[in-house]
């Protein structure tokens, strides 16, 4: 099934399912952000008007869904002043528009305003002229579509709103109710441009309700049948690719986000190869090339676009102008939002641990995956067994705002989307510090992202590296043990990890610092555990407890550090009056270059830099340390303790676990010394 399909099916699911949600709109209309209500009685007169900032289902014709720049092309009835105030164009007085091009011409495509403000009086007056021309034509073609409307359908409403905007009195009346104010030449609302507002419709009429036209059902009912016999005038229907039926062909394709529309082929001359096709003029083709290349119907594609839309509003995770959305076309209820809320960043456990009130501090987090495999199974049990799950990738170019591109697609079956993310779970879990806790879960694409990009490629306001690194990470969550993680990933985030002091400045102070390297290393650990366990399968998986019989000259050298940072911390915890450090260890400080050559570097440690810390706790009957190093270096193999070789990833693992078992056991013999208290 084509993904277009997958949205259509879903809008069909929702409405046989009678879910009531007006941000999924219906054919011929489209959710848009709208301003201002005005409101009429059954005498056109306007009565009240007041502020409605919120996403709305208007009406729309084919035309104006893609509207855009300087395109005349009037929705149905809603819509900005310049196409339903007759007496738009009087108040475009130079001050005004001095002002608005003070505004936009620092702006992205300010050009023109640029010019404006340049300009001599003369120009600004033609400049002026030509505007106040155009807005004159946005009305007479706002009037005459409204006035084909109200023809068709002979509905009350709709030739209220007509007698009311053929009056020409709008803009006054609002100024009369004080909505908005004409000071200094220049007309505003509040403080905003009442030329960027879109304005909607209510209309009070006796022993009626139900006032607001937008989604008034008569009203929706009446729009799409009048859009439809216009389209059937001259034309005839086609086999449609997304449904297989005959349906009228369309022609334009809806913004899915801003300007930008997923599908998009409006050129008429030879700009655009479609293969060697022929089109039909007569069936309202713009050229004889390329129509019969790709057919879809209005209604059929009309709905798998709100799908769309509607499904990225609802549960999409957006990362910058990309948007990961994953869904089910056959259940949609607020626990299908958990599709899409597995691949976004630490909120996912924030719900999770909010309902669930697990003691961290006792495992360690290591229920964390548990209760996350329970709470995604829980709804996978409500799917049926042949339901199949969405998941894909829409991106928008960053600089041009042209046309978005789907970047990845997959379809799976129920049981099989749930095992790969289990197995997603279980290959790359790792200790992850979540707040003031620990965590035992996969790292989120966020936390990858902060660990492999550099400062400059996380925070850059385009996203464009975070977006690359999410689509190739994405097939590795949906892709199950087959699918492997690019190694240079790993890499990345070992070099990171190594590194104490990467991405840091030192204002941020010690706290951070620390808590940022936590991070690092258990993403680092997470990746290398995971990439290790997929490519060697049938060998010994990593455990996430301390492996005391793995003689590993990698994971042994990671022990050794670990107890080495801990006795300096201990010793200087003790030194400060039972106080939390505020410097780093030697063992931090030399993290980095233990790890490029761990023999000539522990040396050093240990015949200088740990010297006075040792002594210390040996005087203060806390040598217990010297013990634990001994034990680690007594399991090298022959010669393994003396090669100077780089250390791989296994290094972090070793270290990693050996710090988790020193906190498990300092938890430890707290809980039993405050029981022993009681």
């Amino acid at each position: 099934m084509s993904w277009m399909q997958k949205l259509y099916r879903t809008y069909e699911y929702v409405q046989e399912q009678g879910l009531d949600d007006e941000n999924l709109a219906l054919p011929f209309h489209m959710s848009k952000a709208v301003h201002l209500k005005v409101i009429l009685n059954d005498k056109a007169e306007l009565v009240g008007a007041e502020p409605i900032k919120k996403q709305l289902p208007i009406q729309i014709t084919e035309d104006s869904s893609k509207r855009s720049g300087s395109t005349i092309s009037p929705y149905a009835l809603h819509d900005g002043l310049q196409y339903i105030a007759k007496t738009a164009e009087k108040y475009l007085t130079i001050e005004y528009l001095n002002e608005i091009a003070k505004k936009k011409a620092p702006q992205k495509g300010g050009k023109k305003w640029q010019e404006f403000l340049a300009g001599t009086d003369e120009d600004k007056q033609k400049f002026a002229n030509k505007e106040k021309e155009k807005y004159k034509k946005c009305f007479e073609s706002y009037e005459s579509q409204l006035s084909g409307w109200a023809k068709f359908g002979n509905l009350q409403e709709i030739k209220i709103v007509l007698q009311y905007i053929q009056k020409g009195s709008l803009i006054e009346d609002l100024l009369d109710k004080e909505i908005f104010s004409f000071k200094d030449n220049i007309l505003l609302s509040r403080k905003d441009n009442p030329f960027d507002l879109t304005i909607v419709w209510a209309v009070e009429m006796p022993n009626d309700l139900h006032s607001d036209l937008w989604n008034k059902p008569c009203i929706q009912n009446w729009w799409i049948e009048y859009q439809e016999s216009l389209i059937q005038k001259g034309r005839h229907k086609s086999l449609c690719c997304i449904t297989g039926d005959l349906d009228y062909p369309t022609e334009a394709y809806p913004k899915i986000n801003g300007n930008a529309k997923l599908v998009s082929a409006n050129d008429d001359t030879g700009f655009t190869f479609r293969g060697r096709f022929y089109g039909d003029k007569d069936n309202g083709a713009k050229s004889e090339l390329g129509s019969q290349a790709v057919i879809l119907g209005k209604n059929a594609s009309q709905k798998a676009f709100s799908a769309l839309k509607w499904l990225i509003n609802r549960q999409g995770i957006r990362n910058g102008k990309q948007v990961i959305l994953a869904w089910s076309s056959n259940c949609i209820s607020d626990e299908d939002k958990l599709l899409s809320n597995f691949y976004q960043g630490d909120d996912i456990y924030t719900s999770l641990f909010a309902k669930d009130k697990i003691d961290h501090s006792a495992d360690l987090g290591l229920k964390t995956v548990e209760q996350l495999k329970k709470k995604f199974h829980g709804y996978k049990e409500k799917l049926a067994a042949n339901e199949q799950i969405s998941l894909l990738i829409v991106d928008e170019p960053s600089k041009t705002g042209g046309r978005m591109s789907l970047t990845f697609y997959q379809e799976k079956l129920r049981d099989d989307y749930f095992r790969d993310l289990d197995e997603w779970q279980d290959d790359f879990a790792w200790y992850q510090k979540y707040k003031s806790s620990w965590i035992f879960a996969a790292p989120s694409l966020e936390r990858i992202a902060e660990v492999v990009l550099t400062k400059t490629e996380f925070g850059d306001k385009d996203r464009k590296s975070r977006r690359q690194l999410y689509a190739r990470l994405l097939p590795v969550i949906s892709g199950g043990k087959s699918v492997q993680i690019p190694y240079d990933l790993v890499q990345k985030s070992f070099q990171v990890a190594c590194n104490p002091f990467a991405n840091h400045r030192h204002e941020g102070g010690e706290k951070i610092r620390s808590e940022n390297w936590q991070r690092n290393i258990g993403v680092a650990c997470a990746l290398y555990k995971g990439w290790y366990t997929r490519k060697y399968t049938l060998q010994r998986r990593y455990s996430m407890s301390l492996d005391t019989k793995n003689r590993s000259r990698d994971y042994l050298y990671g022990r050794l550090i670990a107890q080495a940072e801990s006795m300096e911390w201990y010793a200087l915890y003790l030194q400060n009056g039972k106080k939390t450090p505020t410097r780093v260890t030697n063992a931090e400080r030399y993290f980095q270059q233990f790890a490029q050559r761990p023999y000539s570097t522990w040396r050093n440690l240990e015949s200088e830099k740990l010297v006075p810390y040792r002594n210390y706790l040996t005087s203060q009957g806390k040598d217990f340390y010297k013990d634990a190093i001994s034990e680690i270096v007594e399991l090298f193999e022959v010669n393994d303790f003396t090669r100077d070789d780089k250390l791989s990833g296994e290094f972090l693992l070793g270290y990693h676990c050996q710090k988790m078992e020193i906190a498990r056991r300092i938890a430890e013999l707290s809980a039993n010394k405050s029981n022993t208290q009681e």
